[in-house]
């Protein structure tokens, strides 16, 4: 079987490569928001509303929330029995 051309080695170099782009996307993200914690001067305001659009992409949606309670009251409920 020749590897260079299994689908499956490109499938995961695939995602390998869209994971590690979205790791350098969240790692700029992060020093930004450490830029803006340090540099706190007459800016404050401007920093603030940007920390808050960076984080308010990081919550967690209301269907995941919900989702996750589901999971974990399945497990309590299984470690009830």
């Amino acid at each position: 079987m020749n590897f260079a051309w299994n689908p499956i080695v490109w499938l995961c170099l695939g995602l390998f490569a869209m994971a590690e782009v979205g790791n350098y996307q969240m790692g700029g993200e992060l020093r930004r928001i450490c830029e803006l914690v340090g540099d706190r001067g007459s800016t404050a305001k401007a920093a603030d509303e940007q920390i808050d659009t960076i984080c308010a992409d990081r919550m967690p949606t209301e269907n995941y929330l919900r989702r996750l309670e589901g999971r974990q009251e399945r497990g309590l409920a299984n470690r009830a029995d």
